[in-house]
């Protein structure tokens, strides 16, 4: 079974990462963006397909579960035949954060269509790295006896203007830090991303700058060292060449005499 997205993303573009599912030849792709804001709405649509295939054979009947952790979920499944167009009287409902639908073998329908639409959560517990997700929809293949595999996953970053703002000042910093590779910098950016993941985004917006800041002058100072400790190498350079110089002359002029 592969899980085949196409997008119609309302009122924002979600990135879509699936995971292998039922069988290896699931594709597997990313794609739009994969931020959202706090409380803005969200839909998401995507296409389940190879219905009756599995890794182990064929199947005749499965139950599709859609879990999601958006807040007010409503989900819309339809039944696609090989016209590439809804199954007549195919088009189901559910609200809530879990629904399922039973999958029969019929060769009228070929795909099944589903779409969730939700909010975006409050985030309880913040993280910078691995950045905090909200799970927008799995979908599952439940078989006959229990057994359940995962078709795809799609996930969201979740952001307000202050965590966006702090996220980005801390992204900016770190590559600064690491390439001048300074203790001091680098503590100062580790104090950064705990005060992030406490959601105190003022203060971590401000210790990264800082942290920048104290990584640049590091910089400037090894740059300027640098600099000084080439002139005095060209000047000492320049005074051994103009001794040479003149003792090559004075050898000369006495071993005229």
């Amino acid at each position: 079974m592969s899980w085949n997205h196409y997008s119609r993303l309302i009122p924002i573009v979600i990135g879509i990462v699936l995971i292998g599912g039922i069988v290896g030849a699931t594709s597997i792709e990313q794609g739009g963006i994969s931020q959202a804001e706090i409380g803005s709405d969200v839909t998401v649509e995507t296409m389940v397909t190879e219905l009756y295939i599995t890794n182990t054979g064929s199947i005749d009947m499965w139950t599709l579960r859609g879990e999601s952790l958006l807040e007010s979920v409503t989900w819309t499944v339809t039944e696609i035949n090989a016209a590439d167009r809804p199954v007549e009287g195919s088009k189901n409902f559910y609200a809530g954060k879990v629904f399922e639908q039973g999958v029969s073998l019929d060769d009228s329908i070929l795909k099944i269509k589903v779409e969730v639409s939700g909010t975006i959560p409050e985030v309880s517990e913040w993280k910078y790295e691995p950045e905090y997700k909200v799970l927008v929809m799995e979908l599952s293949q439940v078989r006959l006896g229990g057994t359940s595999e995962i078709i795809g996953v799609i996930e969201v970053s979740p952001y307000n203007l202050e965590s966006k703002a702090a996220r980005e000042n801390i992204d900016k910093a770190n590559v600064v830090v690491k390439e001048v590779d300074d203790g001091e910098a680098k503590q100062t950016i580790e104090n950064a991303i705990s005060a992030y993941n406490v959601g105190n985004f003022d203060n971590a917006g401000d210790l990264a700058r800082q942290a920048e800041e104290n990584a640049l002058a590091v910089k400037d100072g090894r740059e300027r060292k640098g600099l000084i400790v080439k002139i005095v190498g060209f000047v000492i350079a320049v005074a051994l060449i103009g001794g040479t110089i003149v003792w090559h002359r004075s050898t000369r002029h006495r071993s005229r005499l």
